[in-house]
């Protein structure tokens, strides 16, 4: 018996809708759906792919406990649970609940249920401990907003905009657009139908990406001059008098501060250190502030993980602030909630917080954002021999042995841990190393709905609901990701919450669970579920309220530290980038590929034909230099650690620079880099060029030294 059934992906943020033809209770085959009003027939290769996820041999299919040797060997799901809480309780009556952490990884993010219960289980011990891929990943969005403040009414969007300014983001590859301040989903047609209706893009990336090749105006710099570009591009648009100065005057503090600081910026100095041409920073100024009326800029992983990016964050928001591309009051509301509740949209301040300087510190002495630790320091905190240090770690959705900077260094420290828990689909690196491996269902075997993607930027009142379509393959033990939490919070006697207490007696279904979440909704989650495909709900539209009575915060655009950090930013323009003791040849920069989401995805067929390992990308100058071709072998050298990379040369990318994709290869010295790719995480320093506040360290524009491995 073949049927058809519509659902959407979950693999990441772009929750594309799909066709599944399932023939004898197996999906057999996936498409996009062209009835999905959001991304309209679109779908990735990975999406494509999803049949193999659930039926591939390297699925797992059975719970694993780790024996004394390092082998594992299966395990129910109950004995799964009595075994890590007996392991839990002298780790508490020890060390206290603080030394048990979660780390929440990607794969959770678009889980509705998943993500908020495992969460919450964190909290019902009493652990402060919360770790996610947000904090190693572009926390300097994070720490923007709690020193500036932020403007309640949100951005411009795009559907109205006629300029934009896109800085180190691919979301033409990567098929997210919330980092570049773009709705999440479908960049492509977004940006191309934005083109079409008259919007000026400009990009600035070191290489010529997918998204590049569409720009109105493309700025190529050696990578990690982030901050100094867009302090030149502030110095500009302020020395002109491009700026909103209205704005300014009624909702912005520190204005006069910030221009005397970037006024140290000079144009051309910050051209000729970036290897810009002469003019292009006053020719993108102008087209960004001074032609344009209505648009943002926004900054993906290069601005967010190479030097000073807290710093470079910031002045890219300032940008959006100084120029006034901030919703007014008596503007169209662009974000209309449909499974959350509706909520008056104001045009005011929320004033700068800066939480991390008070509340709870780790042994490393950071603070937290947002309820958060920083992830840099998870592998020390874990070393750390002082009262307090974790013990214990949860990985939801994760695959830290991975993604965490200097992998070496990572690993000493998940392997020194007491308990190590991971739920899995594939025996990731992460997997290899834990004590109790869960089993989980794939996306296509629970139900779900896109609740959290209103939380990305939706700027349409879109909803969409999946049951499950099929029952897991009949060979398998595994279970509900959730369940995991809810079953060890019932072992430990703790209860949890969801949109309100959970009845702790009784195990729910995931149907309820999504009802509970869901219970505020503005539209009847009954009423999306008559939709198949989602739908665009007919919604009035409210517009922007003034803010309320009193309200005279402002935006913090120039802080004392941000001032400290532009003043070290200009003496850095004369440092040269130097490893080991000698000049860089190189500067090695993150990249995405389609085909896959961080670690999740290389093992695929497809992946795999195309993509067999992540190879280093070089321009061909510098394949000349080196004496190499395509295929030949590298040995890529940064200040602590190097690894050996296959070549493949691009003119896409500029001479000087390195390009290689993060979350591939294995643990070290345990796999062949030339089958399965190397981890890049190995080449970031821990130690140097760190950020104060996140400790974010320099996970992209590394100084590399590149020499041919013959």
């Amino acid at each position: 018996m073949t049927t058809e059934a519509r659902t959407f992906c979950r693999i990441c943020q772009g929750m594309c809708g799909l066709v599944a033809t399932i023939e004898n209770g197996r999906v057999t085959k996936v498409r996009g759906d062209k009835e999905n009003p959001l991304t309209r027939g679109f779908a990735c290769s990975k999406g494509l792919a999803s049949p193999e996820f659930h039926y591939g041999p390297k699925r797992l299919l059975r719970h694993q406990r780790r024996r004394p040797d390092g082998t594992h060997e299966a395990i129910g799901f109950g004995d799964a649970i009595d075994l890590i809480a007996t392991r839990l309780r002298p780790i508490i009556d020890r060390h206290g609940p603080r030394a048990i952490a979660a780390y929440v990884g990607t794969q959770a993010t678009c889980n509705a249920i998943y993500r908020p219960l495992a969460i919450d289980f964190l909290r019902a011990l009493g652990s402060p401990s919360l770790f996610t891929s947000m904090t190693i990943d572009q926390s300097a969005k994070w720490v923007t907003i709690g020193r500036m403040g932020s403007w309640l009414a949100g951005r411009q969007p795009l559907k109205s905009a006629d300029v934009w300014l896109l800085s180190g983001v691919n979301p033409m590859v990567s098929l997210s657009g919330w980092s570049g301040n773009l709705p999440p989903y479908d960049p492509v047609k977004q940006i191309k139908e934005a083109r079409r209706a008259g919007l000026k893009l400009i990009v600035i990336d070191p290489v010529r990406t997918q998204t590049a090749a569409n720009a109105d105006l493309f700025l190529q710099p050696l990578p990690g001059y982030d901050a100094a570009i867009f302090a030149a591009l502030l110095n500009i648009i302020l020395s002109e008098g491009w700026h909103d100065a209205a704005f300014c005057a009624e909702h912005v503090a520190g204005l006069a501060e910030l221009t005397q600081a970037v006024g140290a910026f000079d144009p051309a100095l910050v051209e000729a250190r970036a290897g810009l041409g002469f003019g292009q920073l006053h020719q993108a100024a102008a087209m960004f502030a001074r032609d344009g009326r209505r648009g943002c800029a926004g900054g993906g992983t290069g601005p967010n993980m190479a030097d000073h990016s807290n710093l470079a964050e910031h002045l890219i928001e300032t940008l959006n602030v100084v120029c006034g591309r901030l919703l007014r009051a008596g503007e169209p509301v662009p974000r209309l909630p449909v499974l959350n509740p509706d909520r008056p949209v104001r045009a005011e301040v929320r004033p700068a917080r800066r939480e991390w300087e008070s509340g709870h510190r780790g042994v490393t002495g950071y603070g937290t954002m947002f309820g958060q630790m920083m992830t840099a320091t998870l592998a020390d905190e874990i070393l750390s021999d002082e009262p307090g240090g974790i013990r214990a770690l949860f990985c939801i959705g994760a695959n830290p042995a991975n993604a965490l900077p200097d992998q070496r260094h990572a690993l000493t420290a998940l392997r020194s841990l007491d308990l190590l828990v991971t739920s899995d689909v594939v025996w990731s690196e992460t997997a290899r190393l834990a004590d109790v491996v869960f089993a989980v269902k794939q996306p296509f075997e629970r139900p779900d709905h896109t609740q959290f993607l209103e939380a990305l930027g939706l700027e349409l009142p879109f909803a969409q609901y999946t049951p499950a379509l099929v029952d897991p393959p009949s060979e398998a033990d595994v279970v509900d990701d959730w369940r995991v939490y809810f079953a060890l919070a019932q072992r430990l006697g703790l209860s949890l919450d969801l949109a309100g207490p959970l009845d702790m007696h009784e195990t729910p279904s995931s149907d309820a669970l999504l009802d509970r979440l869901a219970g505020g909704s503005t539209v009847p989650l009954s009423v999306v579920k008559a939709c198949p495909s989602g739908a665009v709900f007919d919604r009035p539209v409210p517009t922007v309220k003034p803010a309320r009575g009193g309200r005279r915060d402002r935006l913090t655009i120039a802080p004392p530290d941000v001032l400290v950090e532009l003043r070290q930013c200009r003496s850095d323009l004369a440092v040269a980038r130097t490893v080991r003791g000698g000049s860089a040849s190189h500067l090695l920069v993150a990249r995405r590929e389609r085909e896959t989401m961080n670690s999740f995805g290389r093992d695929l067929a497809g992946t795999r034909k195309r993509f067999p390992r992540n190879p280093a990308w070089i321009a061909p100058v510098d394949a000349d230099t080196l004496g190499v071709s395509n295929g030949d072998r590298v040995r890529v050298m940064a200040e602590h650690d190097a690894v050996i990379a296959e070549v493949q040369i691009d003119s896409a990318i500029r001479p000087g620079v390195v390009s290689m994709s993060h979350g591939w290869g294995g643990l070290p010295d345990a796999t062949d880099p030339l089958r399965d790719g190397v981890s890049t995480t190995r080449l970031v320093a821990r130690d140097r060029a760190v950020q104060p506040i996140n400790a974010m360290p320099r996970l992209s524009a590394i100084p590399v030294r590149l020499e041919r491995a013959d």
